[in-house]
């Protein structure tokens, strides 16, 4: 029998959210907290649409976007498909989102890390060799707006987005600059649980200075060693966090 959510799907207009908007937020927690899973698929659209209190347009509308966030594969005769979590969007603002209220964010937070370990310092590595001098100065501008965070933790995330950007931007690789713009809404997730307890952020402050000064200096090797050691804090961070079945082998 289908698990019924524990709350209303919520109409508050101060949320500015159109009704099929409502719907794939309501029906994406659920399939990220697996209230579905036992069936393999939503129910059907009567079903659902009358539970929700819906006409099945809006419900056609919603499945639509979930869909196109790998969530669902929508087929004739088959119905809605749940899709394994491997084809997920897990870049996706809203699926990030619906992780956090999942409870799995520190999981997803600790595999974020380690793909900013394996990308992060052969960006900082290309940008030493390939920043120009506007590059270099938009890197020092992000450093010094991310120092003035001190004591402002409530600012960390978006400027830690902001310099770590301006490295990808610098590398001049039009991939790395469209994933710098991809990662954003994962980074904040991680960069808010990374750096909430007092002193943290600061204690990686000399190693953003050290990738800073290395990048001017067009220490490609430098740049590289640095940078990994900058992602290695909030790695070693969430690995000791996490329950030891979840941790795998620390690199």
């Amino acid at each position: 029998m289908l698990n019924k959510p524990k709350r209303v799907l919520s109409r508050d207009k101060n949320r500015r959210q159109t009704l099929p908007e409502k719907v794939v937020h309501e029906l994406g927690q659920r399939i990220i907290r697996g209230d579905f899973a036992r069936l393999g698929s939503l129910p059907t659209e009567p079903v659902l649409s009358a539970e929700l209190g819906i006409s099945r347009n809006v419900l056609r509308e919603a499945v639509k976007v979930l869909a196109s966030k790998g969530l669902l594969d929508v087929r004739p005769k088959t119905g809605m498909r749940i899709r394994t979590e491997d084809h997920w969007n897990v870049l996706d603002p809203d699926i990030v989102g619906w992780f956090a209220i999942d409870g799995s964010q520190l999981r997803n937070a600790r595999d974020f890390v380690e793909f900013r370990r394996i990308i992060e310092p052969k960006a900082s590595y290309l940008a030493a060799i390939r920043a120009n001098d506007a590059d270099i100065e938009a890197i020092r501008a992000a450093l010094v707006a991310l120092e003035a965070c001190i004591g402002r933790p409530a600012d960390v995330p978006a400027a830690d987005i902001a310099f770590h950007r301006s490295i990808y931007n610098a590398s001049h690789n039009v991939v790395l600059r469209h994933l710098g713009s991809l990662i954003a809404p994962m980074m904040q997730i991680q960069v808010m649980m990374t750096t909430e307890h007092p002193g943290s952020f600061e204690k990686g402050l000399p190693l953003h200075r050290k990738v800073t000064k290395a990048i001017a200096k067009r220490n490609a090797k430098q740049a590289e060693t640095f940078s990994r050691l900058l992602v290695n804090m909030p790695y070693q961070d969430l690995q000791e966090r996490l329950h030891p079945e979840d941790r795998g082998l620390l690199g």
